[in-house]
């Protein structure tokens, strides 16, 4: 299996997009580019509309000349075997990190990301592992508002946060207003798509089968209703985290 992509989630990705064609929604290439986390995966950057990354277009050409979905998945991962492994995004933009945990400043929001990179057996997010979470999540935002003191809230986004122990690393006040996210339209990172993976990356076959017959039954509504589990977004002040005081 890839690093960054298997068979199995490739042909799960694509089956949202075989059928986004099939509606009528939009052609193959604007499937791929809005549904999927490919490029990303790819290492190819962030996706634009229109494509503008010469390798991904080159990607989405060839599968879009393959004559079946097996033969798309297959043309896929041969060019993830070509590619070297994607760098993090958190390393390639420079976000402050502490552990599992980034934050990417936007104004005067600080944004959280998930990026755990255990080489253990055992998930990020095991019981023993929890009281560390905190503190990498405590020690980054004290990083960033020492630096950044104009920050004035912390917001994320996750089917994460559907999770009592991914919960359990914030404040109640931050997840206790979360808000289901709906009506989105593009699909091109890991907020939706990790679900479907364990900690090895393995796929989780029995969401994956949920995702299918969700897939299967569509008919162009609110997309975000395929995934079995809610991605939510979650808002607070910055000072329910009680932070030291920036300088």
């Amino acid at each position: 299996m890839h690093s960054q992509m298997s068979h199995e989630f490739a042909s799960l990705q694509l089956t949202l997009v075989d059928r986004y064609v099939e509606l009528g929604l939009g052609t193959y290439a604007e499937g791929l580019n809005r549904l999927t986390n490919f490029q990303r995966r790819l290492g190819l950057g962030a996706p634009t509309e229109p494509a503008s990354n010469s390798q991904w277009i080159t990607v989405v050409s060839r599968m879009e000349a393959q004559p079946s979905h097996a033969a798309r998945v297959h043309s896929l991962m041969n060019d993830f075997e070509k590619l070297p492994p994607a760098i993090p995004e958190h390393i390639v933009h420079g976000w402050p990190t502490v552990g599992a945990f980034s934050i990417q400043v936007v104004g005067d929001v600080a944004r959280t990301h998930f990026f755990s990179m255990d080489s253990d057996d055992e998930s990020p997010l095991h019981p023993t592992k929890l009281g560390t979470r905190r503190n990498e999540l405590h020690t980054v935002l004290s990083t960033v508002r020492a630096s950044h003191p104009g920050l004035t809230s912390v917001v994320g986004g996750s089917w994460l946060y559907s999770t009592r122990s991914y919960q359990s690393l914030f404040p109640q006040v931050h997840v206790r207003n979360a808000r289901v996210r709906r009506n989105r339209q593009t699909f091109q990172g890991m907020s939706h798509w990790g679900q479907f993976l364990d900690h090895q990356w393995r796929l989780r076959t029995n969401l994956a089968d949920q995702f299918r017959e969700h897939v299967r039954a569509w008919e162009g509504d609110d997309p975000c209703a395929l995934f079995p589990i809610n991605t939510l977004e979650v808002s607070s002040p910055i000072e329910a985290f009680d932070l030291p005081h920036a300088p």
